[in-house]
């Protein structure tokens, strides 16, 4: 994880430093004063906490999504894929009477899907920098193979675990989610239309620091806390539309 946070910061230093060659004149009025759609497309890394991080590692993440600003308001549509990873491989803690697992993970690193809702709003702008904390609900589904196993006696008469059947399994879980949206505009193109009002296009760097609440309450004991994250993200503007 520490590897991925430097990685995360190497790239929003390039970017910002690309950011801060604009013209001071190019640098006015990014957020729309009337509305705009943007797209977000963004990677980073989360880790775990409370019961939750004691049975799943941190991993990656990758994020798409669609913003749509209106005003100071921001309404979020994000999709995510992450790929943490298992520190307990027999989460639904099955054993026999004797005391030995009959199920175990079939893959360490499972699958996570997740979909954000949030609804913000621009606190501080100033030149080519806004933050936007957000809130919302996240849905999010966790997916893997476990492994159903037999046991068996050996040649030698010592008891071995025996694979004999491999099937899909999945938990989801529904909680909040929070975020704080920092977008340092790196390249804008604007223009008046003959109705009176600015047309922009631009492209964005996005930090985004954020924490999500999950729950999976069908494992033995539940998994329960919130992954703390960041992302680095590009923030396309489509087109955006403001009075001045």
């Amino acid at each position: 994880m520490k590897r991925t946070f430097l990685i995360l910061l190497a790239l929003l230093t390039l970017m910002s430093a690309s950011a801060l060659s604009l013209k001071e004149n190019d640098s006015i009025n990014y957020k729309p004063h009337n509305g705009g759609l943007a797209v977000e497309v963004g990677a980073g890394g989360m880790f775990p906490t409370g019961s939750l991080g004691d049975n799943l590692k941190g991993g990656f993440l990758f994020t798409c999504g669609f913003d749509f600003y209106y005003n100071r308001f921001a309404y979020k549509l994000n999709g995510s894929i992450a790929a943490p990873s298992f520190k307990n491989e027999n989460p639904y803690a099955v054993y026999d009477d004797q005391g030995r697992f009959t199920q175990r993970n079939g893959t360490g690193v499972p699958g996570l899907l997740g979909l954000n809702i949030q609804m913000g709003y621009t606190v501080w702008e100033q030149g080519r920098v806004t933050i936007t904390p957000c809130f919302g609900i996240n849905f999010n589904k966790l997916m893997w193979q476990m492994n159903h196993i037999k046991w068996t006696r050996d040649d030698q008469g010592e008891e071995r675990p025996e694979i004999y059947d491999v099937t899909n399994a999945h938990e989801s879980s529904t909680g909040w989610t929070a975020s704080v949206d920092i977008d340092i505009v790196a390249h804008q193109k604007r223009y008046y239309d003959n109705r009176g009002f600015w047309r922009t296009t631009s492209l964005s760097v996005r930090l985004t620091p954020f924490i999500t609440h999950y729950t999976y309450s069908d494992f033995n004991p539940s998994f329960k806390g919130n992954f703390i994250g960041l992302t680095v993200s590009c923030l396309g503007f489509l087109d955006k539309i403001s009075t001045r």
